[in-house]
């Protein structure tokens, strides 16, 4: 079966959504540390009379509220600088994806060049009501429209244990 992987912007969007803050979980690390200082402001905050605490306890609340917010900011930012460096408005197909039951079942080209890979050696794959994302290594992922539930069905069938239904997204059939 070979598919056109015809790329929106909004297809893009969400599987970068999808790949930093849920599978990656990159927005624990600001998270904590907002947790952290936000104790550690309320502790201060909470031995008012010493001199120099509530200065002490507002610096720290600015601090574990700020630097998060900047992260976030910036991420969305780079986010929608991406999704426009990306040029997929209109939605324009981006490679050809080509699955088969065979061994080495995954060929991937984008007229230009073109790679095999083994379904053994995949990743994992992560199924949306929308899209496949079929992750070749923990990096390298393809996004794969997944109109056409046969698509669906072979991922499953050939990566047996390695496959993910995103259970936020997916509709109850």
């Amino acid at each position: 079966m070979t598919i056109d992987c015809k790329i929106s912007e909004k297809m893009f969007r969400d599987f970068t959504l999808f790949d930093i803050l849920r599978r990656r979980k990159q927005w624990k690390s600001p998270v904590i540390f907002s947790a952290i200082l936000t104790f550690s402001a309320v502790i201060c905050f909470i031995m008012h009379a010493k001199d120099g605490a509530v200065l002490l306890g507002a610096v720290l609340l600015a601090v574990g509220l700020g630097m998060p917010a900047v992260y976030f900011l910036t991420f969305f930012a780079s986010l929608k600088k991406q999704v426009r460096l990306q040029k997929l408005d209109p939605p324009r197909t981006v490679y050809t994806v080509t699955l088969t039951d065979a061994a080495d079942g995954i060929r991937i080209s984008n007229g230009r060049e073109s790679a095999s890979y083994r379904w053994d050696r995949a990743y994992h794959a992560y199924l949306t009501d929308e899209c496949i994302y079929l992750y070749m290594t923990a990096d390298r992922a393809f996004i794969i429209p997944a109109k056409d539930r046969a698509a669906v069905k072979m991922v499953r069938r050939n990566m047996q244990g390695r496959v993910t239904a995103d259970n936020t997204t997916q509709k109850k059939r």
